[in-house]
């Protein structure tokens, strides 16, 4: 038995892994993309003023930091499967409801329990994928949950488009429509097993080891689940595992991967919000085509990095990033095409570097805590995300444009500069290499 975890070939099992895992973000893509299409009638027919048009666009964001930051600890403690059947549970159980919904408050109920949903989703796909894959997929793997949400995100839109032509109540099946993709994965979800490298830090190493001869190979060997089971362990309700990160040592990966992300979502998300308002007023129409960019520069970034590495994704994407909003803050642009260029590098970049926010975490956090680590960052991001997408508004009414492109101009190189000082390259690092067995010995309560 000479070949381990992290090296296996890749097999029939791995690949329907991928598969399976990318259906929880596409999901997650979906179900926030609708709700901007759906809006839009569900304003005049139930009366909606700014306060509760605003509370439905974020209720979603409120959930999903809610949902990243408690059940990716939660699901540290009690594991991967059963969280990651229960979270599609949710999704059907709450998109149904919203086909029959009378009134405001019912609605963001629903959208904020989906929120939480799809903020657990992120720990949960992220920490079974990185646990189950070998090294050589492990990029392209966590790479492709981005890519999947991208995809579910503009499947949306056009659904949404397409349902328009039905009358009033479209968008009471636009917003219950997010039950069928949830059912068709939740069903394809039953079968996986639970990661053997979780329950090996559970002390579980003989179930480990039996779900690894079952699905990845009989010759495979179990060294590193032996290591996973010399890491110390907590017992309670798994909310202690937060503060567990920063008691065991981690509180520098807590920091980079919050930041990153942070300054990443900070800018793309307002700017993808109100772009079309943006443009209008440097007198260009809306285009189009900038709806595929994100989906093409993900693509490339899964491409890119187990090629030329971690890092160097990321630090390129933040200088691309940079030049692209400074440049739109301080040229004399007036014409159109310098504009659209310098938008879609923009767009390019940011979802280029954007096929990092999985994987970067899934990788810097030893099992027992990694879908906490995840979900802190995640958890991050959405006060970023939702932040910037309110303050942007006002920021353009108070500073324009220039200044408001160069306010994201800063975050980004705020972004650029935590990078350069903590971004570690972990492309051929193998899992149990984050584990500290060091660890002083922690209290059982």
């Amino acid at each position: 038995m000479t070949t381990t975890l992290d090296d296996v070939p890749v097999n029939r099992f791995h690949r329907r892994l991928v598969a399976v895992a990318m259906g929880g973000p596409f999901c997650d893509g979906y179900l926030l993309g609708i709700i901007a299409i759906a809006l839009s009638q569900i304003t005049p027919q139930l009366h909606l003023g700014s306060v509760w048009s605003g509370l439905l666009a974020s209720s979603a964001l409120i959930g999903v930091f809610v949902g990243a930051m408690v059940f990716g600890a939660i699901t540290d403690r009690v594991g991967r499967r059963l969280m990651y059947v229960l979270n599609l549970v949710v999704f059907v159980a709450a998109s149904i409801p919203q086909f029959f919904v009378n009134e405001a408050w019912q609605l963001f109920v629903l959208r904020l329990i989906i929120g939480i949903a799809v903020g657990a989703d992120y720990p949960i796909a992220s920490a079974l994928t990185a646990e189950l894959v070998p090294r050589k997929l492990r990029g392209s793997a966590l790479s492709g949950l981005v890519l999947s949400w991208w995809i579910g995100y503009g499947v949306s839109y056009w659904i949404g488009l397409a349902l328009m032509g039905i009358g009033d109540d479209a968008w009471r099946w636009m917003l219950a429509s997010g039950a069928v993709p949830a059912a068709i994965f939740l069903a394809m979800r039953a079968g996986l097993p639970e990661s053997p490298r979780w329950l090996a830090s559970r002390g579980r190493v003989d179930e480990a080891t039996a779900i690894v001869r079952r699905y990845i190979g009989p010759d495979v060997r179990v060294d590193e689940l032996v290591e996973e089971s010399r890491a110390p362990r907590r017992k309670g309700s798994g909310l202690g595992n937060i503060g567990e990160v920063f008691r065991r040592g981690y509180t520098k990966q807590v920091v980079f991967c919050s930041m990153f992300f942070l300054c990443q979502v900070a800018t793309g998300y307002a700017i993808r919000t109100f772009q079309p308002q943006i443009l209008t007023s440097m007198g260009v129409g809306n285009a189009a085509v900038m709806m595929l960019i994100p989906i093409l520069g993900v693509s490339t970034g899964l491409f890119l990095v187990n090629r030329v590495g971690r890092r160097p994704l990321l630090i390129g994407s933040f200088i691309a990033i940079f030049v692209a909003l400074f440049s739109l803050a301080v040229l004399p642009l007036h014409l159109a095409l310098p504009i659209i260029v310098l938008f879609l590098v923009f767009h390019f970049a940011e979802a280029a570097g954007s096929a990092l926010q999985f994987l970067y975490p899934s990788e810097l956090f030893p099992t027992d805590l990694r879908a906490t680590g995840v979900g802190f960052a995640s958890a991050m991001s959405r006060i970023g995300s939702a932040g910037g997408t309110f303050c942007l508004p006002l920021l353009i009414a108070g500073v324009g444009n220039s200044g408001t492109l160069l306010i994201g101009a800063g975050i980004t190189l705020v972004g650029l500069v935590v990078s350069l000082a903590l971004a570690p390259e972990t492309k051929d690092r193998p899992l149990t290499s984050t584990t500290k067995t060091e660890a002083v010995p922690v209290r059982q309560p």
